[in-house]
């Protein structure tokens, strides 16, 4: 009869029989019931710490046990849980640590050897609480840490390289294709006769800078991947070779003027000047993919535009960040010094401040005085600057819209200022030039955040507004005595449009409106 192979399922260990196997797990990992009770009737089992053989013949040395503690029937309690252990509760030992637990507060494993020692390779599989398994080597790391760094540096700056590589070859590229086709112009320029050997030249320049790919083994484009057909046409790069299609939405490839891509890398060896040359208006054209224009001009253009000097409104909204920033760090110095001062007087009313916190408190909010007054300088040069385009329109009034909700917000500390400034209730010259009637003029100046011409036209159209409703109204009430029910309807919509714009203006005007 064939031996059974069976394993243990705590160790893996395989045995040739279920005894051999039921033995193993008695003995060695202490399943049986018998053995795990540290009653008095197993004392002799506690202290034999001798050799016992198994039913295959080997010799099996037993866990440690002088460490367990020792069951206390009606004394005894878990040190888990604290439920008392008696014969109706299974008692055990934790292996590692020798406390008793009950069965429910021993679920773990853990691998120790035959001193209770916690041995993770040469050691077997035993039963301990959760103290004992939470408290072993490595239970609670997140695991072995390699430091790649250097690794990582090296295969980028290969990358790079590589990148840097590519770049050098599609400019020297670049530089003979341009070269060679002025030259090729220049020569046969105003000739009819040599024209179509102007372009079987040029044509083979082209293939001979940069080896073409066989468009027969092509059936997708090299840049989107769409397929080839009736309607998408197949096209060579002149600089990397690559097949490409001329799809106008996906970009993938464009026809381009000498002159412009002289102008785009100027800073290349050209043998021509673009400029001085006049090869603006030369009617020869380079089709480059979307990939070779990228790397040869989207960094000379990045630094082109980062060289450029800022338009008017960027120029001024810069400014204004700068004054928000010192504005930012202000506020919370001149709120800490109110709230000193105001905890000072909290107790006695008739206790003069301190006139040392005073004047810091006073020159903190002459300071915030003047930076609000700045901003409020910077904003309207921003809003009277020309914008160039519709994006900067909208930038324009985008910042203008921001400015007065910052100005809104901002400015309330400094429009309730308390009576601790000036005890007796009277304004020094000091405080009339730079005290509440400033706040109240900046705040509103900013709320409203309107010039003196902006309000002069809002008055005018307001009046002009409120006019045209005052004779609708009228046409209204003769229309009414004649039936002409019709109209009357048609002249209600407009009614209602003039009190909805009546009703914006004065929004704006706030109170520079007419009274």
């Amino acid at each position: 009869m064939d031996p059974v192979n069976v394993s243990c399922p705590i160790c893996l260990r395989k045995f040739d029989n279920l005894q051999a196997l039921n033995t193993h797990l008695d003995v060695e990992h202490r399943l049986n019931d018998n053995e795990d009770s540290c009653g008095s009737n197993d004392s002799k089992l506690v202290n034999d710490n001798l050799k016992k053989t198994n039913s295959s013949g080997k010799k099996v040395q037993k866990l440690k046990r002088s460490h367990w503690e020792k069951f206390q029937k009606g004394r005894s309690r878990c040190h888990a849980c604290g439920r008392a252990l008696d014969n109706e509760v299974s008692a055990a030992n934790c292996r590692k640590c020798g406390k008793l637990h009950c069965r429910r507060h021993l679920p773990n494993m853990i691998k120790l050897n035959l001193f209770a020692q916690y041995d993770p390779k040469h050691g077997k599989w035993y039963n301990c609480c959760h103290d004992c398994f939470s408290k072993k080597p490595g239970y609670n790391d997140y695991g072995g840490a390699v430091d790649l760094t250097h690794e990582y540096f090296k295969i980028r700056d290969m990358k790079k390289e590589d990148k840097n590589l590519r770049i050098l070859q599609l400019e020297n590229r670049f530089v003979r294709l341009v070269d060679g086709l002025i030259t090729i112009y220049k020569k046969y320029n105003g000739s009819i006769i040599y024209n179509l050997k102007m372009n079987n030249e040029m044509s083979k320049l082209e293939r001979t800078v940069t080896p073409w790919r066989d468009d027969r083994s092509v059936i997708f484009c090299n840049v989107c991947s769409e397929p080839f057909g009736v309607l998408l046409r197949k096209h060579h790069c002149r600089l990397c070779g690559m097949i490409v299609c001329d799809d106008a939405i996906r970009n993938c490839s464009n026809q381009i003027s000498i002159g412009y891509l002289m102008s785009a890398a100027s800073d290349l060896p050209f043998q021509y000047d673009a400029q001085k040359d006049s090869l603006f208006d030369v009617p020869v054209s380079i089709r480059l993919c979307s990939h070779c224009v990228s790397m040869i001009f989207l960094g000379r253009k990045f630094s082109k535009d980062v060289g450029t000097p800022l338009s008017g409104i960027f120029a001024k909204y810069e400014s204004m960040q700068n004054i928000s920033k010192v504005i930012d760090s202000l506020l919370p110095i001149f709120e800490d010094s109110l709230n000193n001062l105001k905890s000072e007087t909290a107790n006695d009313a008739k206790k003069a401040p301190d006139p040392k916190n005073l004047n810091e408190l006073t020159r903190v909010r002459h300071k915030l005085l003047r930076s609000f007054n700045l901003y409020n300088t910077l904003t309207r040069q921003l809003v009277s600057t020309e914008p160039r385009n519709h994006t900067e329109t909208q930038l324009q009034n985008s910042i203008k819209t921001a400015s007065a909700a910052y100005i809104n917000e901002k400015i309330l500390p400094l429009k309730s200022l308390p009576a601790i400034l000036s005890p007796e209730g009277q304004k020094t010259n000091h405080d009339e030039q730079n005290g509440e009637p400033e706040v109240k003029k900046l705040s509103q100046l900013m709320f409203e955040n309107l010039t003196i011409k902006e309000v002069k036209e809002l008055r005018q159209e307001l009046m002009v507004l409120k006019e045209q409703c005052y004779l609708i109204e009228s046409t209204i009430q003769g229309y009414k005595k004649q039936r002409r029910l019709e109209e009357i309807v048609t002249l209600n919509k407009n009614l209602d449009e003039l009190r909805s714009r009546i009703h914006t203006v004065q929004s704006k005007l706030g109170d520079n409106g007419f009274s």
